[in-house]
């Protein structure tokens, strides 16, 4: 199975931080963020690896190289339209995963090899699309975090950052096939506001009866990092995620 990080993103709410350095080259312990990403998957098996890039892509270009010392072959593609929302930089991984299942993760999510060894095992007999959610609800994990509705049998029913009943929140890991790519090619094309978010349109495709499943994370290392706050809290709580 092949992986895709998200890797475009500007890091706006660093502020400073940000002006000299790629959000995803901070430290968190002894390594940059990005560093974290690509170990775990690794440690979860994955060898093929695309970073989407925009903002600063040269210095995460220089930074993973090859992407030899993590175990990995890393690719990567330039998405020029990287300010116009993420799920345009996961249509630009569409032919690296030429039809197969993948593995997803945004570049600011570090995440456990364990939990992304839980998403990629998830339903034995499910062959579709499955997003990691945390279902143990805190006030830190739940204040920014794309909110998701699971219901019956695994099923997540709605999504996104502002809806009004949920029960567990988007840990940023996801397991996909290309039925995703038929719906953001789709839903692109319908859609004229020219922000193109991955919840938005993963909100577009379970609203067209579109199946996304949830794989219960709860209790898995994970944390998002989405301004300084947050990174100098895993800074000073910091547990290595592969353990």
């Amino acid at each position: 199975m092949k992986g895709v990080i998200l890797s475009a993103g500007m890091g706006s709410r660093f502020g400073s931080y940000t002006k000299k350095e790629h959000k995803l080259l901070l430290t968190v312990g002894a390594s940059p963020i990005i560093d974290h990403t690509l170990r775990a998957f690794s440690q979860a098996g994955i060898v093929d690896v695309m970073l989407v890039t925009g903002f600063m892509s040269s210095r995460i270009n220089d930074w993973v190289g090859d992407g030899s010392q993590y175990g990995l072959k890393i690719e990567t593609i330039f998405n020029k339209n990287y300010k116009s929302g993420n799920a345009l930089s996961v249509q630009m991984a569409q032919s690296f995963v030429d039809g197969k299942d993948f593995i997803l993760a945004m570049g600011d999510h570090m995440a456990s090899s364990d939990l992304i060894t839980h998403v990629i095992k998830f339903g034995a007999d499910y062959q579709g699309n499955v997003l990691g959610v945390d279902f143990n609800l805190t006030s830190h994990n739940v204040q920014d975090a794309t909110r998701v509705l699971a219901e019956d049998k695994e099923k997540i029913s709605s999504i996104g950052k502002h809806i009004k009943f949920w029960n567990g929140v988007d840990s940023g890991v996801f397991r996909f096939n290309s039925e995703i790519y038929e719906a953001i090619n789709q839903w692109v094309n319908y859609d004229k506001s020219g922000r193109y978010e991955l919840g938005d349109m993963l909100a577009y495709f379970i609203n067209q009866g579109g199946l996304l499943k949830s794989c219960d994370i709860s209790g898995q290392f994970w944390c998002d990092i989405d301004n300084p706050d947050d990174l100098e809290r895993l800074q000073k709580r910091f547990v290595q995620p592969d353990k």
